[in-house]
């Protein structure tokens, strides 16, 4: 009997020996930097991006009012007026922000999600417009536009490439927070008046100015690639195309003569479209 249970003993004591031997065989790094063989994508996820954006606009003008267009197009005055060419223009520049969403995995192939994110950026462009200004002289209109910020809502689809890496599409809803600024200086000190309306300049100072802040709508669209670090860290990469309305600001007469309206014109902005360049991390729940 005892030698029964000395030789179960001995067999036990083998086999732990043989199996923590085994267990050491494997260093513990692996077991972290693994490569896991189905990543389950279904969760919730938030994460940070930061990355450039550029866009191309333009900026037309026109009178609102008859001492307006008499000194530009209208050819008032002595030198008389001249029409205020459109101009085109670049705005681009950093820009940083956070996003979050929900994807859900139909299959180990495809996925189907939401996202919103919203950016900080600082995407300036601005431009001079020379034209001859009524009873004034030559002029120009020195325009600016600023995107403050913009953010999206959008739905997303992508396809699982390999348990790591997905490949999606994006699109939805988009907003942006813009700033325009515009001013006409005056080389010379006259006034000029027409239909009730009036401006008079004075040399050194703004003969015309206006400025806007506002919340354009729009949409977006675009295409990605994530990849998943491990099961909770994913970085991405992303290019997406956001188109907002056009925004138009009055630039008025800063100073008129006696018993007249200030005279005005319409500067209408083309509509605002940005290419973005991003990259992000996201931690997935």
């Amino acid at each position: 009997m005892k030698k029964s249970i000395a030789c179960i003993a001995a067999l036990l004591a083998f086999g732990m020996t043989g199996a923590m031997a085994e267990e050491m065989a494997v260093p513990p790094s692996q077991f972290i930097t693994a490569t896991v063989p189905y990543l389950a994508w279904t969760g919730f996820y938030v994460g940070i991006n930061g990355g450039f954006a550029w866009g191309n606009s333009s900026v037309a003008f026109a009178a609102n009012d008859p001492a307006a267009l008499a000194g530009t197009c209208g050819g008032g005055g002595a030198p008389k007026g001249q029409c205020i060419t459109s101009v085109d223009f670049r705005r681009d520049g950093a820009v940083a922000g956070g996003q979050f969403g929900y994807n859900w995995q139909v299959n180990s192939q495809w996925l189907v999600g939401a996202e919103a994110d919203f950016q900080w950026s600082d995407l300036n462009g601005s431009v001079n417009s020379a034209f001859r200004l009524g009873n004034v002289g030559a002029t120009n209109v020195v325009a600016s536009q600023t995107v403050n910020s913009f953010g999206t809502v959008r739905a997303r689809a992508g396809v699982v490439l390999a348990p790591p890496l997905l490949l999606y599409g994006t699109g939805g809803f988009a907003f942006g927070q813009m700033h325009e600024n515009l001013r006409v200086p005056a080389v010379t000190t006259n006034f000029l008046t027409a239909g009730g309306f009036s401006y008079a300049c004075t040399a050194g100072t703004a003969c015309f100015a206006g400025s806007a802040s506002q919340t354009l709508l729009g949409w977006s669209a675009g295409a990605g690639a994530e990849y998943a670090i491990t099961t909770n860290l994913i970085f991405r990469t992303e290019l997406l195309y956001v188109h907002l309305s056009a925004p138009t600001v009055t630039v008025t007469a800063t100073a008129v003569a006696a018993g007249t309206a200030p005279a005005s014109f319409a500067a209408g902005f083309s509509s605002v479209y940005l290419a973005v360049m991003r990259a992000g991390l996201n931690y997935k729940f």
